[in-house]
């Protein structure tokens, strides 16, 4: 995803400065793509609670204080986004769909480009950086919880500040390479090309693939699963699969 991301901006302009996050998310939702099916797994996995470009903030131990912090940013969630259990509400809001051409997805991301811009400098429970959603067996969206984002450069502190580290688990994609296409001009991202890029996960190793390296992508984020549950486990991530359990937790 990234890798291809970079690619594509590489080949807009030889020899640029790595995007930034704005230049990223146009890319991804605009670029061409081949197969796009073909390429369902591989995205799925890079959002997997064990991916190997994943990294995890700090975590610390949970105080009562912060455990009645997390419930009550759970209430005021609830409260503010049920309107959006309707996903055209969603979008009418202005929340748009991540990867809109990649159809099959284990949780849907949809963006919202002002809330983010919030998210840069303050913490709002009801206005979120992303609504999350999955398909039932319907294939109806049913909205899932929010994901909340922080600046890359947020210490353990202001993490904390925002949702808790003992409770939330803070996440950070990184370690990206972005290979460029053998032929710019007519470049299209492919399983191959993201399978290829994946696969690297060093500087070093970018560098000599004669890529663009990443070393994360976008700030930090927290999911809150508000709307699959009650237990604090379903709802925050990590009931005992793995170390995050957040992304594909049912």
């Amino acid at each position: 995803m990234t890798a291809s991301v970079a690619s594509a901006q590489a080949a807009r302009a030889p020899g640029a400065r790595v995007p930034n996050d704005a230049q990223i998310i146009w890319l991804l939702q605009n670029m061409p793509v081949d197969n796009a099916k073909s390429m369902t797994p591989l995205i799925n996995a890079l959002l997997s609670d064990t991916a190997g470009h994943m990294k995890m903030a700090d975590r610390r131990v949970a105080t009562k204080a912060d455990s009645a912090r997390a419930a009550d940013v759970v209430r005021e969630v609830r409260a503010a986004l049920a309107p959006y259990r309707d996903v055209a509400a969603a979008e009418r809001d202005g929340y748009v769909r991540f990867l809109p051409w990649l159809e099959e997805q284990s949780i849907y991301h949809y963006n919202s480009s002002a809330n983010a811009v919030i998210a840069a400098t303050r913490f709002d429970a009801t206005k979120p950086t992303s609504l999350l959603y999955r398909k039932d067996a319907a294939g109806t969206m049913v909205l899932s919880g929010a994901m909340y984002t922080a600046p890359a450069s947020s210490t353990p502190d202001e993490l904390n500040a925002r949702l808790p580290l003992g409770v939330a688990y803070w996440h950070a994609h990184v370690n990206f390479c972005g290979l460029r296409p053998a032929s710019p001009g007519s470049f299209k991202a492919d399983s191959a090309m993201l399978a290829r890029s994946l696969a690297i996960d060093t500087r070093e190793a970018c560098t000599q693939a004669g890529g663009m390296y990443l070393p994360q992508l976008f700030g930090w984020m927290a999911h809150v699963n508000a709307f699959d549950g009650d237990s604090p486990s379903v709802i925050w991530g990590s009931d005992g699969h793995d170390h995050m359990n957040m992304h594909a937790h049912h």
